[in-house]
């Protein structure tokens, strides 16, 4: 099914949002959600690093705004000469005690149907391990890697900018034999099951003092879609297109898809193709960034060896790339 607009949808068209065939299947493969567990507990650990760059970087803006000031002005203006250490305070006050109340205020942002439907999909707190279900301070992160998961736009032009969510991909993952466990790989013989993962971060940082980004978009509803070019004939290659669903009280999203490889190329003559991932937010409000984007960070989890001397190319963060694969017969 498809909504435009959820401003003028029925409410039998957002009851019926749930996940296709396809994806019910996958979300019921424990292999399938482990690579989602893996990968949200990747997000936890650069999204409590991100909290901490950010507190501090709204701390020296304060900083430099008190400074800036004329001296004059600073001393005879009491909300001028406190609006530093205001800001100061808050940066430091820790946002994850507000985590119960972000939900509950999400969840009754949301119509009865919109409930059912964000219940569809499996949550980021579902998938996370027993023990990363604790309050993730963020005093327990650790500087992130190169492998680690990153995010970008789009922004609000604040002093320093804000960040509202952002799209990634992760894979492709191939399963070798039926049954067998699934393995990073961009080169897949035809016919072989492949996988590939649309991975959505949404701030979870105060905006301005208000609401974040994760707690604004909780209750809309996303459509993400796989475009793929088969570049033999440079013409439109297989559809990746689960059906919409809605982000929930949480920040992480992540939704799994299956590659077709079929039919079988011809022999001397392999199938690359290129996937570009995109994701809409549907209904938006007026005066919101542009909800809608493209994945411009690909996660390639393989490990290329090294040639010639140069070394290993690890698993790890590509940037303004497709996600590219070759299927051959």
């Amino acid at each position: 099914m498809s909504i435009t607009d959820v401003r003028t949808a029925t409410h039998q068209q957002i009851a019926d949002l749930q996940p296709n065939q396809e994806t019910r299947d996958l979300l019921a493969d424990d292999r399938i959600r482990q690579v989602m567990r893996e990968a949200v507990a990747s997000l936890d650990r650069y999204t409590a690093q991100y909290r901490e760059k950010y507190r501090d970087l709204q701390e020296r803006a304060a900083h430099a705004r008190f400074q800036a000031a004329p001296e004059q002005q600073r001393m005879h203006d009491p909300a001028r000469a406190t609006e530093y250490a205001r800001s100061a305070e808050y940066t430091r006050t820790p946002e994850f005690a507000r985590s119960p109340e972000f939900a509950r205020a999400a969840e009754q942002l949301r119509s009865p149907e919109q409930q059912r439907a964000a219940e569809q999909l499996p949550t980021a707190e579902q998938l996370r391990a027993p023990q990363q279900q604790q309050p993730r301070m963020a005093e327990q992160a650790r500087a992130p890697q190169r492998g680690d998961f990153e995010v970008a736009t789009p922004i609000t032009p604040i002093n320093p900018p804000y960040l509202w969510f952002d799209l990634m991909a992760l894979g492709p993952y191939r399963e070798p034999y039926f049954g067998g466990p699934l393995q990073p790989a961009r080169v897949v013989h035809y016919g072989e099951n492949v996988y590939l993962f649309a991975v959505l971060w949404r701030n979870p940082m105060s905006l301005l003092g208000g609401p974040s980004a994760a707690e604004v978009m909780a209750p809309f509803i996303y459509q993400v879609r796989g475009v793929s070019v088969e570049l033999n004939s440079v013409t439109p290659g297989p559809a990746l297109s689960p059906n919409p669903a809605a982000f929930g009280p949480d920040y992480v999203n992540i939704i799994p898809m299956r590659i077709p490889t079929d039919p079988r190329p011809a022999e001397g003559r392999p199938r690359p193709l290129e996937i570009h991932l995109t994701v809409d937010i549907l209904g938006v409000g007026v005066g919101l960034p542009p909800f809608a984007g493209f994945a411009s960070r690909w996660y390639r989890p393989d490990l290329q060896p090294g040639f010639l001397g140069f070394p290993d190319i690890l698993p790890g963060i590509v940037e303004e790339t497709p996600v590219r694969m070759l299927i051959y017969s």
